[in-house]
């Protein structure tokens, strides 16, 4: 069977340390909310202890205090006692967080408008591959209409474990999603045949696509194929995202004391009828290989650069 390896975008990446600054970026999973977590790197272990105070601004108003330091709680991987909140924080919002001698400052990067996915209001940047992950599970098995739960469960079973590109798609092997349904399933409903006829349908459906990935020696997945490689064919499900229509909006005009950094992000056009230009390919090339960061540096396709700015008072 294929193996399906990625790295979790909830653990601290794009880690960037000065002499008077720490730096990282995380997604918050469910976990973190649930249990009022908030992940950092190693190089912060010595510095988070003498942090005073945690800072959650979201581009709008003042700062929201999420911990003071009485309550702080600190393992190795992370600060315990945050209390996120949930009408602004959901799983799969991106956080920016800075820390210096005496506060960590968490960010938010307002989006342009709102985003509808799954019934829920997106204010803010967002990861789309944690979203697809931690949606909330909408099966339900009927023993009057088999042929529809198994539809559900074969999407959710794909959305679950499928790997996740950077738009959000899940893309699993038929094999892996065979042998995963069945054993979620009753034998009767789930059997291989009745597996690949739901998939067929959903294809028609359009609730489903197949794309092309590539088996390297080792069993793990690559998507997209790389020259070379075994090609596989993969089950693709899309989550349904739907921008809201143009709204006018109240903005409060931020103090001085609340402006801050924004770092460099990607940021998708595709859906946009837009292409990347130069600068942003270069900015991007550039930003990858000084934060000596692993794989290709070249800019994901349908998606531009942000360079890294500040938002807020002047």
């Amino acid at each position: 069977m294929v193996v399906i390896q990625q790295q979790d975008p909830g653990q601290p990446h794009d880690v960037v340390e000065t002499d008077s600054e720490l730096q990282w970026t995380f997604v918050i999973r469910r976990r973190h909310l649930d249990h009022g977590q908030c992940p950092f790197p190693a190089e912060a272990a010595r510095r988070i202890r003498t942090a005073k105070v945690v800072h959650l601004h979201d581009g709008r108003a003042f700062p929201t205090v999420l911990l003071a330091s009485l309550r702080k709680r600190i393992t190795k991987e992370h600060l315990r006692g945050v209390h996120w909140s949930r009408t602004e924080v959901m799983p799969g919002t991106r956080v920016t967080a800075k820390l210096d001698r005496s506060r960590l400052r968490l960010s938010l990067t307002p989006l342009e408008r709102p985003v509808l996915i799954a019934q829920k209001r997106f204010l803010y940047e967002y990861d789309p591959r944690i979203i697809a992950r931690e949606l909330p599970t909408s099966l339900t098995y009927s023993r009057v209409d088999t042929a529809s739960s198994l539809d559900v469960l074969v999407q959710e079973t794909i959305r679950k474990l499928g790997y996740l590109d950077e738009a959000g798609r899940a893309l699993l092997p038929m094999e892996n999603l065979v042998r995963n349904v069945r054993s979620r399933g009753t034998s009767e409903q789930c059997s291989s045949e009745a597996v690949r006829a739901s998939v067929n349908g959903l294809v028609s459906r359009k609730r489903l696509t197949w794309q092309t990935g590539s088996c390297a020696a080792d069993g793990v997945l690559h998507f997209p194929a790389r020259p070379g490689e075994r090609t596989v064919r993969l089950v693709c499900y899309t989550p349904f995202v739907l921008p809201q229509p143009k709204k006018q909006r109240v903005v409060q005009l931020p103090s001085t004391s609340s402006q801050h950094g924004v770092a460099g992000h990607l940021m998708k056009i595709e859906h946009l009828g837009k292409q990347a230009s130069d600068t942003a390919r270069a900015a991007y090339t550039e930003a990858h290989r000084s934060a000596g960061l692993a794989g290709p540096h070249k800019l994901p396709k349908g998606h531009t650069y942000v360079r890294p700015h500040k938002r807020g008072g002047q």
